[in-house]
């Protein structure tokens, strides 16, 4: 067998998990985008401002809570996968007990806290969907390392599906703001129950209490956990300080334009969720090849992000009136202001994956709180003068300051970062995006749709990362 059989193993795993993953996200981030347009035009933008009020708040637990644990499991049973029965049987009553214990005390912080009573409703009622997510990421790592992560693509579109179905149904029935909510949460239980099911038929899951394994593995975890919860408690915290100083009208606005960087990043959390686990394998063994995966993994990452950006930018406006509906119609304004935000995060994650890859816990909490410092201090200086379009300012400078940081320290710690020879290529389908886009007369539909055709032909018609992943799968599944 040939040296190189191994390499075009791997690569092909990952090709095909992370197509698989992108393309079932890709759905059920379409299932998810007519959720939201049922929701903005149910609803409208005070209604639905206080939902996002709720729902960002109920973030923080979710991200925070988390301790590492996740990331932790992970990386140990990436690393050593004889262990995967062992830990994960030891790892989740502590995740129930940690989890339950967290909502608990947001839920009842969201009480105390100034929102108004449609808000404090949302609280209560997404709690048990706050508790439901927290322990569907507890079971995913079983399923992300061992490259099976269509089963988890698979419980997303059925959550997905239910929650559609529920919102039409709630709608319909003039349920109410709490039908409506219900509905959401709903969805969120059908998608842990079907992973819950799917990894309890791979590995036991029966619970095993074990003291000293928890106190091990929280010590273990604990500055990742900080580190990575920080990261992204930036990701919701504007909308918390939003609906703190201005009203539920503005909070539903930067709301509809932020929904479509969720969209997004349902397809960024997709490729990087792929690589992860042998981005740890790598790095805890010394594989040489590391470098190549993260390379890769830069440049397949970037083409998917560009064209993202270009279609938030330049078709803001259509995009806010078919979803949301005219009453949105000046978050427009905040959506072309977030639209450079899906290139810096998607390269973010790849830099932060790669440092915890490689056991660089504290650099990352470092990063972490300085940038969430910055976040929180632009957001209570800018937003209540400025309101929802000031909170888009801050999101972007976050991200890239985030980012930048993330980019010395891995210089620093792996003594590389990634190449930037497919860039000229990306900038050649760039500017065929463009020219289509600024050119080309027609509905925004019509036109949208021939610039990513253009952009799509030069990646995959010129040599480099996309053409060449594209051509080890077909190979692959052509028998």
């Amino acid at each position: 067998m040939s040296e190189s059989a191994p390499a075009n193993r791997l690569a092909f795993r990952l090709a095909t998990n992370s197509l698989v993953q992108i393309v079932g996200s890709a759905i059920a981030a379409g299932i998810s985008f007519f959720t939201f347009v049922a929701m903005t035009r149910g609803l409208g933008p005070d209604a639905y401002g206080d939902y996002v009020a709720a729902t960002s708040f109920l973030f923080l637990p979710v991200v925070l809570s988390d301790l590492g644990l996740a990331t932790t499991v992970l990386r140990d049973i990436s690393a050593k996968p004889e262990v995967t029965e062992s830990v994960m049987r030891r790892s989740l009553p502590l995740r129930a007990l940690v989890s339950a214990a967290a909502v608990s005390v947001m839920v009842v912080a969201g009480l105390l806290m100034p929102f108004d009573d449609r808000t404090k409703v949302a609280v209560l009622i997404w709690s048990v969907g706050a508790y439901a997510t927290l322990m569907n990421v507890a079971v995913l790592p079983v399923l992300q390392a061992q490259l099976r992560m269509h089963w988890a693509v698979l419980a997303n579109v059925t959550g997905r599906g239910v929650s559609l179905a529920l919102t039409l149904a709630a709608l319909s029935l003039d349920l109410g703001f709490s039908g409506v909510v219900w509905a959401q949460v709903l969805g969120v239980v059908v998608t842990f129950l079907v992973d819950l099911v799917v990894v309890n038929r791979m590995v036991s899951l029966r619970p095993v209490v074990d003291v000293g394994f928890w106190r091990e593995l929280l010590r273990g975890s604990i500055v990742i956990g900080l580190a990575t919860g920080l990261g992204q408690v930036f990701f919701k915290i504007d909308g918390v300080i939003l609906a703190l100083v201005r009203p539920s009208f503005e909070v539903g606005l930067y709301g509809a334009a932020y929904k479509f960087l969720e969209l997004a990043d349902v397809v960024i959390a997709a490729i990087a969720l792929s690589v992860f686990p042998t981005l740890t394998h790598f790095a805890a063994t010394g594989n040489p090849r590391l470098r190549e995966v993260v390379q890769r993994s830069f440049e397949a990452m970037l083409a998917v992000a560009i064209p993202l950006s270009i279609l938030m930018f330049a078709f803001a406006a259509p995009l806010i009136a078919v979803t949301a509906g005219a009453e949105f119609e000046s978050a427009a304004d905040a959506l072309r202001i977030l639209a450079p935000y899906p290139m810096l995060a998607i390269v973010n994650a790849l830099f932060w994956r790669v440092l915890i890859a490689a056991g660089a816990d504290r650099i990352l909490l470092g990063i972490a709180g300085v940038v969430l410092t910055v976040n929180v201090a632009l957001n209570v200086a800018l937003l209540p003068a400025y309101g929802f379009r000031a909170a888009a300012v801050t999101a972007v400078v976050s991200e890239l300051f985030s980012l930048s940081l993330a980019a010395v320290f891995m210089r620093r710690q792996m003594t590389f970062l990634p190449r930037l020879d497919y860039l000229p290529i990306l900038a050649l389908a760039t500017a065929g995006m463009v020219v289509v886009v600024v050119a080309l007369p027609g509905p925004p539909l019509l036109v949208a749709t021939v610039a990513l055709a253009a952009y799509s032909a030069v990646v995959l018609a010129a040599p480099g990362t996309v053409r060449v992943g594209f051509g080890q799968v077909a190979r692959a599944l052509r028998p």
